[in-house]
């Protein structure tokens, strides 16, 4: 049996909304379809938060599993498993953790948990860097992703005409015109509605493509209102809360509202390519991250007064 230290979440207080502890747990004989993985650097996203808001004990985490054989997996959208909630959202870790004979722990979510030094992980988690990372120094650094400013980045790669940050903290949009933003939108200094400003800055048209990262609802509401006729509605924050809209004008305007897991991608092939991006200088997130002790419980706090874009728990 192995031991780890973890960051283990508890039901959350009204002064504390992540009711977290740095402890010890036991970890279980791995199974043929895992690995034992040593985690050197753990990324905190907004997810994460949600799943640990959650009454228990929970053990967070990041990435997703999959089938392999179900016909999105062998079609090449993995991110769509036929059987992705079973493997990632049904509790499928709740036998590999433990504090002690009697109090076990929540993990597996995603097909990992990657807050602690030691993670049980589905193979199919897994992507081989081999040849590829050469130091562990840049695995580091290449592991964390802010989903708003990453769009920025991409949105520059691939050569976007207008790229419009929207943020609640002005050191965050000077940061994504460092990045490639054209335009930004200061939520807290709208005098109109962030549709219209959306517009203002588009020659009244709209966003062709709408990325929408916080998962607020009166916010995803807005970002299908702002998006132009034809274009393209891409929700990649999560919110269990209904989605309404008038269908009339949301149909005669020819918009199109996208789920979107993982970004859809082929894993093995897109980290690899974001690692080209990174070694080009088209993809710094180094202006992103912030490295923390596993310890130091300020992160998430960080994280959301603004001097943080992406915490990272360094092991």
């Amino acid at each position: 049996m192995q031991h780890c230290r973890a960051v283990i979440s508890y039901e959350p207080m009204p002064s504390e909304p992540w009711n977290a502890k740095l402890q010890n747990v036991s970890i279980r004989d791995i199974d043929p379809d895992e690995c034992l993985v040593e985690v050197v650097a753990s990324g905190i996203c907004h997810t994460d938060l949600g799943i640990a808001a959650r009454p228990g004990s929970i053990f967070p985490d990041q990435s997703i599993a999959f089938c392999g054989s179900c016909p999105s997996c062998s079609s090449g959208h993995p991110s769509y498993c036929y059987d992705a909630y079973k493997l990632n959202f049904a509790h499928p870790g709740c036998d590999a953790y433990a504090q002690d004979t009697s109090t076990p722990v929540v993990g597996g979510f995603f097909g990992q948990s990657s807050l602690g030094n030691l993670a049980v992980v589905k193979a199919s988690c897994i992507v081989n860097l081999s040849g590829i990372v050469k130091s562990r120094e840049e695995l580091q650094l290449f592991a964390p992703l802010g989903c708003g400013l990453a769009g920025v980045m991409a949105a520059k790669i691939i050569g976007c005409r207008r790229i419009i940050a929207v943020d609640r903290i002005p050191e965050r949009l000077v940061l994504a015109t460092e990045l490639g933003a054209t335009h930004t939108i200061h939520t807290g200094e709208l005098t109109t509605s962030l549709a219209n400003a959306v517009r203002l800055a588009t020659d009244g048209i709209g966003s062709s493509l709408t990325i929408e990262t916080t998962g607020a609802l009166p916010i995803i509401q807005e970002a299908l209102d702002m998006t132009s006729i034809l274009g393209r509605v891409v929700p990649v924050g999560m919110s269990k809360e209904p989605l309404q809209t008038d269908m009339t004008k949301f149909k005669l305007a020819g918009k199109s509202l996208l789920g979107s897991m993982q970004g859809g991608v082929i894993p093995s092939k897109y980290i690899t390519q974001m690692i080209e991006w990174y070694r080009e200088g088209e993809f710094p997130i180094e202006e992103l991250i912030r490295f923390y002790k596993p310890e130091d419980h300020v992160e998430v706090q960080d994280m959301k007064a603004g001097p943080t874009v992406k915490p990272i728990i360094h092991w």
